[in-house]
């Protein structure tokens, strides 16, 4: 990536400063905190949880969410704070007045997740016969079950690792469940007096990951976790002491894996060796269950290095992750399946229709096509990879994977393919961050089936999601081109509202195949037609049409931006909106996660609104729209207004010009902006306020996409049974 990095002029990237002013703004700070932003963006979430209107398993899930969440932002951000935190400078001392702020934060929102859990939900689910059984409700029955359950199943597994002069505190598993005790030995107990009492021991056991529920015999439906199993029968473990104190606990740690790329022989092995270094990392949050024996507090938190402000107290169930798996246990109960208890199921429409799509290349150049997932079925994406592995007319295959699902049929068809003798040509990024380890698996089997694999690329990740088919057909070489918002992930696109674009467009295809050369090989960056790419073009493509749009407004023209991402946190790019707003143009953000950006703020952004949708489903397409007085620009991209994706990753943005498809961009930017149910909109002190209609009914986004997805479908489709013609497009034609 020679080529990138000599393009790459020197850019501003999005900094993590605490405070930041504007002179004429008569001194107001200009941003947002990152931290506190994304710590907002969770309370969000929890929102969601304390619904009392949403159905009750849909409820679990979403504090299971939080948990998922917090565990990321402290093992990656927080961690890095941490370390920040350590410098004898002003950022050191910066990053301390940022670290007391972000721990503040997540003390309030932990505990409102776990009153939340206490006084809604847990008692909503035991009204449905759905109980988590402390060990003081156990019935006699249970008691006995449990403790034959522990002797046979748990028991043979645990390991009791005592700490002492010669047995130093062991490695405590990374966001494991653990036990502490304090233990006494009872010959010594006996022979004890005030003058001189029994010494105190100390040892950890780590509870076995997996399945943490296990049901009880007295109730169906009535449940006990793992590790009140292993604390209440723990005893057994230590024959001739007695248990003075314990408590359990579970510790995160810095999940950062640190790669020096250029000197790294063999990047895939490289990784592969690090990747253990993320269960050796310094710890940087340390939970405790309520109640915690006190001289095992204490003693804890100096043993891990941290400070008392590290300690997070759960009063409840350590890790809400476990929740994720309650809907199964529910449907096997003896009253089956509770559809009460669930979202309704979503009608997924699979378009283009079988009829068009059996001859599915024959369709992408008669017509380009735009699928909005979920509410579209990914199913057709997998097909064009499958159809493409199987044709004998289809000479190449080249695809960038960052994030696949375990079992990825999207793999497996490439695979097939360069078995078959095809050439398939693979950038799998094995960077991507807690997805090394499946990467480098799919890595691996790729390369055994004959593909050629690129091992991303030194000093950037390559987020860009490409999909590049070259195919022999009567009237020459074609190219078939995917370019997406989300990954290739078959699993996440029943989750994620992303988009899907598939063209035969000779212009997004020279575009293409010259990215991936850039990729591959050795190439000088061309004036690129279609698309735009970070890190050479992609940030000042962004911020000419920002300008663009605020001269417009200057001049007496409206100018209009309206943009969907999941976060805005460059500073540049800020500055660029806030100059934009200044102007006149009128901004309409729709931010899922993080937003430094202060909106509507008298002097700075009072034409910026920000609003951010946090639903049923996680909001991941990157959508951008710019009036342009009339010929407006429509584009959608793999980047959110980050740093790291203008500057540090490989990423693509790619114009549409599809009429049709613009309009479908249009209509789900405007439903997006109309949405009275999912939508919270922010407040200049970064709060964010829930949007409720003042009379009638709310509208409904989810509602509004799901009849559009099919409506889209009903209209862009050919007439039945009519065999897609196409007429061959020039080399210089760019129209979509």
């Amino acid at each position: 990536m020679v080529s990138v990095a000599a393009a790459n002029a020197p850019a501003a990237n999005g900094g993590t400063s605490v405070f930041h002013r504007d002179p004429a703004a008569a001194g107001a700070e200009r941003y947002h905190t990152r931290e506190l932003s994304w710590l907002a963006f969770n309370r969000r979430v929890l929102e969601e949880a304390q619904d009392a209107g949403k159905p009750l398993l849909e409820r679990c899930k979403f504090l299971a969410i939080v948990s998922s969440n917090l565990d990321e932002f402290v093992m990656v951000r927080l961690a890095e704070l941490h370390g920040e935190a350590r410098n004898k400078t002003a950022a050191g001392h910066s990053a301390k007045a940022l670290l007391a702020a972000v721990h503040r934060e997540v003390s309030a929102l932990v505990s409102d997740q776990y009153t939340c859990w206490r006084t809604s939900v847990e008692p909503a689910l035991a009204k449905e016969g759905v109980e988590i059984v402390r060990m003081d409700q156990w019935t006699q029955a249970d008691r006995e079950t449990l403790r034959s359950f522990f002797r046979d199943r748990l028991e043979p597994v645990l390991t009791p690792q005592a700490v002492d002069p010669t047995r130093p505190f062991p490695l405590v598993p990374n966001r494991g469940i653990t036990v502490a005790v304090r233990l006494k030995k009872s010959s010594e107990i006996a022979a004890a007096t005030s003058a001189s009492p029994a010494p105190t021991r100390r040892a950890l056991v780590s509870v076995p990951a997996g399945n943490r529920l296990i049901a009880l015999v007295s109730q169906p439906g009535r449940f006990a976790l793992v590790e009140d199993v292993v604390m209440c029968f723990l005893d057994r473990l230590f024959s001739g002491y007695e248990i003075v104190g314990r408590c359990l606990l579970r510790m995160t740690r810095d999940g950062n894996v640190e790669i020096d790329e250029e000197q790294a022989a063999d990047l895939l092995t490289e990784i592969e060796q690090e990747l253990s270094s993320r269960d050796h990392g310094h710890a940087v949050r340390l939970e405790l269950s309520t109640g915690a024996d006190p001289e095992l507090r204490d003693w804890l938190v100096e043993s891990l290095d941290l400070d008392r402000s590290d300690l997070v107290p759960v009063d409840g169930p350590l890790d809400f992750t476990f929740l994720f798996g309650l809907g199964d246990r529910v449907d096997n109960l003896p009253r089956g399946p509770r559809a009460e208890l669930r979202d309704a199921a979503l009608p997924v429409v699979v378009h283009p229709n079988d009829a068009e799509w059996e001859d599915c290349f024959g369709r992408i150049r008669q017509a380009e096509v735009l699928l909005h997932h979920p509410f579209q079925s990914f199913q057709r994406v997998v097909e064009l990879v499958e159809r493409a592995a199987a044709d004998p007319l289809v000479l190449a295959i080249k695809m960038t994977l960052y994030r696949t699902s375990g079992n990825s049929p999207i793999a497996k068809a490439l695979m097939r393919a360069a078995q078959s003798g095809k050439q398939v040509t693979v950038l799998v990024e094995l960077k991507a961050r807690f997805d090394e380890a499946a990467n480098i698996k799919w890595a691996r089997a790729l390369e055994e089936a004959g593909a050629h694999v690129v091992y991303g690329l030194v000093g950037y990740k390559v987020h860009a999601k490409l999909l590049l088919i070259i195919r022999r057909e009567e009237d020459g070489i074609r190219r078939y081109c995917h370019l997406g918002t989300g990954n290739y992930n078959d699993r996440t696109a029943r989750l994620y509202t992303d988009l899907s674009y598939m063209t035969a467009n000779e212009a997004v295809g020279r575009d293409v195949a010259a990215l991936f050369n850039l990729l591959t090989g050795y190439s000088e960056p061309p004036a690129w037609e279609r698309l735009a790419v970070a890190p050479l073009t992609l940030r000042s493509k962004c911020a000419d049409w920002i300008r663009r749009e605020a001269d417009h407004a200057r001049n007496g023209r409206r100018g209009r931006i309206i943009a969907k991402f999941n976060a805005l946190v460059d500073e540049p790019m800020c500055d660029e909106l806030y100059a934009a707003s200044a102007a006149g143009v009128e901004i309409d953000l729709i931010v899922r996660g993080m937003c430094i950006l202060k909106a509507g703020v008298p002097g700075l952004s009072e034409n910026i609104r920000v609003r951010s949708l946090v639903g049923r489903f996680l909001e991941h397409s990157r959508i951008y729209h710019f009036a342009n007085d009339g010929d407006p620009v429509y584009a959608i991209a793999s980047a959110d207004w980050m740093g790291r994706n203008l500057d540090r990753r490989v990423e693509s943005l790619v114009q549409i010009t599809d009429e049709s498809i613009c309009a479908r961009l249009a209509t789900i930017l405007e439903t997006c902006l109309a949405d009275q149910t999912q939508a919270r909109v922010q407040q200049s002190d970064g709060t964010y306020r829930r949007l409720l209609p003042a009379v009638g009914p709310a509208n409904d986004a989810l509602t509004e996409l799901v009849r559009e997805a099919s409506e889209s479908a009903k209209n862009n489709d050919p007439p039945s049974g009519a065999r897609p013609r196409f007429r061959p497009r020039t080399k210089g034609d760019a129209a979509g």
